[in-house]
């Protein structure tokens, strides 16, 4: 029964690691500051 809770939480704990190298690419590629460096907003004219 021990062999079983050993590798239900190494694969919890997996997941967790793929899953968290998934999202901290995302939010990488998905960098909010970047687009306004790139394409930046017209100014308004008075």
């Amino acid at each position: 029964m021990a062999v079983w809770w050993i590798a239900t939480f190494g694969l919890v704990l997996c997941l967790g690691f793929i899953g968290g190298t998934i999202i901290y690419g995302i939010k990488g590629a998905l960098h909010s500051d970047d687009s306004t460096i790139v394409d930046p907003l017209p100014k308004e004219k008075d």
